[in-house]
């Protein structure tokens, strides 16, 4: 247990010290933190975003039928321009 404890001191030692460095040092902080991403996983986010772009394309393109037109059936029209009188 003692042992245990002792390791967990000094990890929070060495994590307090390096947290010290990069207060000194901003650029130590990204060189440790700033790495890029795998390319799968770029490869993967860029597919998606494309494929949701084609979704709400292919969505709004594909709104239904609404069956009513400007006019009413009869020989009046509630738009003038909508329609022409048959």
């Amino acid at each position: 247990m003692m042992d245990s404890m002792a390791l967990a001191k000094a990890i929070e030692l060495q994590s307090l010290a390096r947290e010290e460095q990069w207060r000194r040092n901003e650029d130590l902080f990204y060189l440790d933190y700033g790495f890029e991403p795998p390319r799968l996983f770029i490869w993967i986010g860029r597919i998606f975003a494309v494929l949701n772009t084609r979704r709400k394309a292919m969505k709004k393109a594909d709104r239904p039928e609404t069956g009513r037109s400007a006019c009413n059936g009869n020989d009046s029209c509630g738009q003038a321009a909508a329609c022409s009188r048959m």
